[in-house]
């Protein structure tokens, strides 16, 4: 039983399901339920959903909606429900926790439960739902700004295509199509939040003319070029470890150990220019930015 469930006063009972409804204000979709129904079916209903009198002294669902939907899939005729008083406030803040605490929602879905709760409900101020949370105003509001950016970038947040940090790493972006051209390049070149932010420092004052793709391409096609230096020159180091290995084995075949020598001498030549020529690349990347 998760910890607000235990907290509320009511009672645990078998309804049914046909006296049920959906909740006046919805957290998650109820769509493609077919593998939690799935998992009930094989190992039960762990938990019961959480119900309210409503005034027409019905039943609405408080917490569950999916649960309730894919039992109802299964052909189930009755519940576990823990039946509960509570007013339309009280009913969302339950809704709330619990899926936050079930982890449940995914970034937007969360975003937008708190901007009902904190800006179109009126219900409390930010710092009044972090503590009901247990998390921080920052994790809150960015949560909220989060539904904010470009559709297509809430979109692509929701599904989990562009990760929650790199999302938040376009917040301080006020150019919705410098943000729409930063959510390209990081699906193109696959860019870590760490990258975008980078990014972000450097650009986000910059208006965004045509070029500025052509500079953050440049950048990002430059920072990989630097790792495979780092890789060459990594396996060449290793390559030079083996080969003293093996002419250490050699000494008393002189022919044979001058040969290898040659060949060392030479793989150090190879990594002497590989750094040297790392080394411009990092000077000709930083005349990007400027």
């Amino acid at each position: 039983m998760y910890k607000y469930s235990t907290e509320l006063k009511g009672s645990l009972e078998d309804l049914y399901i046909s006296e049920i409804t959906l909740p006046t204000n919805p957290l998650r979709s109820t769509n493609n339920i077919e593998e939690l129904a799935e998992s009930i079916s094989r190992i039960g209903l762990l938990q019961p959903i959480v119900v309210r009198t409503n005034r027409s002294e019905g039943l609405e669902v408080v917490a569950g909606n999916r649960r309730l939907n894919a039992c109802k899939s299964l052909g189930w005729k009755k519940i576990a429900c823990h039946v509960v008083e509570l007013d339309d406030r009280a009913a969302f803040e339950v809704s709330i926790i619990e899926n936050v605490q079930r982890h449940t929602l995914n970034p937007i879905e969360e975003g937008i439960a708190f901007r009902k709760y904190v800006s179109e409900f009126g219900w409390g101020g930010i710092s009044e739902l972090a503590e009901k949370l247990s998390k921080s105003t920052s994790y809150i509001c960015k949560r909220i700004k989060l539904t904010e950016l470009p559709k297509d970038i809430v979109e692509l947040i929701s599904t989990f295509e562009i990760s929650v940090s790199t999302g938040e790493e376009l917040l301080p972006v006020a150019d919705e199509k410098t943000q729409i051209m930063l959510k390209e390049l990081v699906q193109r070149k696959h860019l870590s939040s760490r990258t975008v932010r980078n990014l972000v420092r450097k650009f986000a004052t910059k208006n965004p003319h045509n070029d500025t793709i052509l500079h953050f391409t440049s950048i990002i096609d430059y920072e990989k070029i630097h790792r495979i230096f780092d890789k060459i020159i990594i396996s060449l180091k290793l390559l030079i470890k083996k080969l003293v290995t093996i002419i250490e084995s050699v000494e008393d075949k002189w022919i044979f150990y001058d040969i290898l020598m040659q060949h060392k001498h030479m793989l150090h030549q190879q990594i002497d220019l590989l750094i040297k020529e790392k080394r411009k690349y990092k000077k000709y990347a930083r005349t990007l930015v400027r």
